[in-house]
């Protein structure tokens, strides 16, 4: 090939480059606009509603909360079948029954953590804090319900509503000292948090039924003050959490261990 027949070709294939260079860039801008205006459109919609959120959380999580908190509620019908003399008894051991509904609450609380997720969750449009609240919500209200059955056993098998405020508070009183705990570990960050949960979880529920069988004195009517006091000091703890998560959530921060 001679100099000329090669200078030729040399800038027909840069000419055709640059066209082809110049093509590249126009679809490129195209697409940015083309995003740009989708993005104008999803500012104007309509943001979703935390009720509308919390049947999204309860449609994705709700099996699973709902489940292990059925779960545990049998595991309880079964443990009060094996309690001898249950119409005297059964009271005594309600508070160390109603902390496994607390325990059960721990895994679905804790899966992003577990899955190692959390860094996902926490750069979500909802963040970390409003989803955990949402299964904090459902939680309770399995919780509730599970407290509720097994007060409605104990009264059955006792034929006698007597006693009925009474056994409330050793149900509550024990759910809310586990469920305020739960959520102090998770605003620690620990990276154990999980085990140590668990474990408090239990240990609370060991320590109620040491109390039941070596200290009955503490069920008796004259100790009801001391019970409802405990009763408003924990819900005062299980209530600082919930603002300190509302705060959290308005400055855009998230509640826990992220990572």
């Amino acid at each position: 090939m001679r100099d000329r027949e090669l200078k030729t070709y040399l800038q027909g294939a840069l000419r055709q480059g640059a066209a082809v260079r110049i093509e590249k860039k126009r679809e490129t801008l195209d697409g940015c606009k083309a995003i740009m205006r989708e993005q104008v459109v999803s500012l104007t919609q309509k943001r979703t509603g935390f009720w509308q959120f919390l049947s999204d959380v309860f449609r994705f999580e709700g099996l699973s909360i709902f489940g292990l908190q059925a779960g545990v509620l049998l595991l309880i019908c079964t443990m009060l079948g094996t309690i001898k003399n249950i119409i005297e008894n059964a009271p005594y051991y309600i508070p160390a029954f109603t902390p496994l509904f607390a325990l059960a609450v721990i895994p679905p609380l804790m899966r992003s953590q577990f899955y190692k997720m959390g860094e996902m969750e926490a750069v979500t449009r909802a963040s970390n804090v409003e989803i955990l609240l949402a299964k904090l919500i459902l939680a309770g209200a399995a919780n509730l319900i599970g407290i509720t059955v097994v007060l409605c056993l104990i009264l059955y098998a006792r034929q006698s509503g007597e006693g009925l405020g009474q056994m409330i508070l050793y149900g509550l009183v024990p759910y809310l000292v586990c469920i305020s705990t739960i959520l102090r570990l998770i605003r620690l960050r620990r990276s154990e948090k999980l085990s140590i949960c668990a474990m408090a979880t239990i240990g609370c529920c060991a320590g109620w039924m040491i109390l039941a069988n070596r200290m009955p004195q503490i069920y008796e009517t004259s100790a009801t003050g001391v019970w409802i006091l405990l009763l408003f000091v924990f819900v005062g703890f299980f209530g600082r959490e919930i603002r300190f998560m509302m705060e959290r959530k308005r400055e855009g921060k998230g509640y826990g261990i992220i990572g």
